[in-house]
């Protein structure tokens, strides 16, 4: 027997507050603040890369907007360079490869900037 429950306004705003990654049935909370990784993405990532949400029109690595890829692939692309998620095939199209920023970047501005990519993308 399955039971109906009911939410109150306040339950359903603070359900919705909490940004998630589907898993199957399971979800996951986005990690990092995509508010604060907006402008490290303007600033480091679209010169490279084309992403609508910052008006970023660069053609040197992939079209983030054609990209599904889950938030732990763009952590893993961020600090170790995008070749690290890519095919050999994928990595043979570019004639250059994104760099790894792992001690460049604070492991919260990789989080900050893979949950704004993240977000922006999953349309």
């Amino acid at each position: 027997m399955r039971r109906s429950v009911l939410l109150t306004p306040i339950a359903v705003a603070a359900i919705a507050a909490v940004p998630t990654l589907a898993f199957g049935d399971r979800a996951a909370k986005v990690v990092g603040n995509p508010k604060a990784g907006k402008p490290i993405f303007v600033s480091t990532c679209a010169v490279c890369h084309t992403l609508e949400a910052a008006n970023a029109l660069g053609t040197i690595g992939p079209n983030l907007d054609k990209t599904r890829l889950t938030q732990a692939l763009l952590i893993k692309a961020i600090t170790n360079g995008g070749a690290s998620v890519m095919s050999k095939a994928a990595v043979a199209k570019y004639a250059t490869h994104m760099t790894a920023y792992k001690g460049v970047l604070s492991p919260d501005q990789i989080k900050n900037i893979s949950a704004y990519v993240y977000l922006s993308t999953q349309k």
